[in-house]
């Protein structure tokens, strides 16, 4: 061991020895510990709720497809069936925003429809007033519990009149600094370890030991190390530069406020002045239009179907209406296809657009992380834990893709089968066994880490800029206030 490095271990131990027999670590840290183990009970409850009615619901809705009896394919089209979001045991860390979007998704033929059941309006009004969670203790309180153990290391000493007599005997102000530094995360360390070991054995009981999960988890630990380390180094700066130790808390409390209270609010409310959405009315009232008179406008959706059917036609080889004219049910089979295709374009333009909005909002507020560490690691953390709208999107156009491939076949079955029976034509259960399975998979965390790439360069900048502020004020500290 060099010189340095005992010296550094000499000053870690001094400093973390202080702040156990201080109290405050015991103190802060117990809140802390059993606020992050609350809050893992209430989720991993909410998680394994929200699991078992998301099974059910899937089986009932399997159960009322596959038992419907007999009935014309088109007849099932319009009844349709339900799917259902996956849930993941991560959530029970961070619920992100899943509690406000749609679970469910209804599927159905003529109609793409978004997703509804939300958790925040199912919910009772103390739910909705805010939710706790271990993302909740970790974003907000932990830093405050970092600010409380670390606003004095270095201002306490030097009102003590201690820091001078260090100084004279020629001590390294750097590794002074490192030795603080390692005692401010050995004390974070010691109570947060802990907490972290029972949070990934609730995810394995809750069913998240697969790889899959596994790594979202580590990634999600070392997001976390990081973020708390942005605000270790900038209590270390702070308690280095300011006047007095009530100077400092002061500071790094306005710090935390303004990181985690005023912008947050002012990146949603930047969002949606930058990329506003439009109601569900509006949104409803320009599907309508569109759906007479096309995107544009200026095509009428009669003229459209038939110009479709004829492409159809074209594609599988039909060179004339005489075929459709021989079998009127083949020719109706035509026509419903080309008025499905004419109908997911329209659909397919609205909520692409919608969708694009939100998608734009969120990089507005990703963005406003690089003043804002909280806001930038709030944006991974829910991204990681798969509970962003990143994650709901794309279960969304996984669900529209089947919806279209389902209402396909049903349309298909319909004009090859019907024959002389016609609309009175009526599918018995191998049909409806013949639907194509809903295998949604949860994409792996390479697409959350791509989702929120501004949010992960935002986290770099600030761990750079924390650790070189540390760093310096520690080099150029002041013996006298």
């Amino acid at each position: 061991m060099t010189e340095r490095t005992s010296i550094v271990m000499t000053v870690a131990r001094k400093e973390l020895r202080e702040l156990i027999r201080d109290g405050r670590l015991r103190v802060l840290g117990a809140l802390v510990v059993v606020l992050t183990l609350a809050a893992l009970a209430f989720g991993a409850a909410q998680t394994e709720r929200a699991h078992h009615a998301r099974a059910h619901a899937a089986e009932r809705a399997d159960a009322q497809w596959r038992d419907q009896g007999e009935k014309n394919p088109h007849v099932a089209a319009h009844y349709g069936t339900h799917v259902f979001a996956p849930t993941s045991a991560a959530t029970a860390i961070d619920p992100g925003v899943s509690a406000h979007l749609g679970r469910s998704l209804r599927i159905e033929a003529h109609q793409r429809n978004l997703a509804g059941h939300t958790a925040a309006a199912d919910g009772s009004s103390v739910q909705r007033m805010g939710q706790l969670s271990v993302a909740a203790v970790f974003l907000q309180l932990v830093p405050l519990l970092i600010i409380a153990l670390g606003y004095g290391l270095w201002s306490r000493e030097r009102e003590r009149r201690t820091l001078a007599q260090a100084l004279s005997t020629g001590v390294d102000q750097r590794a002074l600094g490192r030795g603080k530094a390692l005692a401010l995360a050995a004390a974070i360390a010691g109570v947060l370890g802990p907490a972290a070991l029972v949070i990934v054995g609730v995810l394995w009981a809750l069913g998240g030991g697969d790889g899959g999960t596994l790594i979202r988890v580590g990634l999600l630990l070392a997001g976390y190390t990081i973020y708390f380390a942005i605000f270790g180094g900038l209590t270390l700066h702070a308690s280095a530069t300011a006047r007095s130790s009530r100077a400092a808390l002061v500071t790094l409390v306005g710090v935390w406020g303004l990181f985690t209270l005023v912008l947050p609010r002012a990146a949603g409310e930047l969002a949606g002045w930058m990329s506003p959405l439009p109601s569900r009315a509006e949104l409803a009232r320009d599907v309508a239009h569109s759906l007479e008179r096309g995107i544009d406008g200026e095509r009428a959706r009669e003229a459209e179907v038939e110009r479709i059917t004829r492409e159809l036609m074209a594609e599988e080889g039909i060179a004339d209406a005489g075929m459709l004219m021989a079998d009127e049910m083949f020719a109706v089979g035509y026509e419903l296809r080309a008025e499905a295709r004419w109908e997911d374009m329209i659909f397919d333009h609205h909520i692409r657009r919608l969708d694009d909005r939100i998608a734009a909002q969120q990089r507005w507020i990703a963005w406003v992380g690089l003043a804002s560490p909280y806001v930038a690691m709030r944006n991974l953390s829910a991204g990681l834990c798969g509970t962003d709208v990143a994650h709901h999107r794309h279960f969304t156009e996984y669900a529209e893709r089947w919806r279209k491939a389902l209402i396909e076949q049903l349309n298909s079955a319909f004009a090859e089968r019907a024959g002389a029976q016609g609309w009175a034509y009526e599918a018995g259960p191998e049909l409806w066994d013949e639907a194509p399975p809903f295998a949604y998979a949860t994409p792996g965390a390479g697409f959350a880490l791509e989702a929120h790439r501004i949010s992960l360069l935002a986290l770099g900048l600030w761990l750079m800029a924390a650790l070189s502020l540390a760093r310096v004020s520690a080099r150029r500290i002041r013996v006298t206030a």
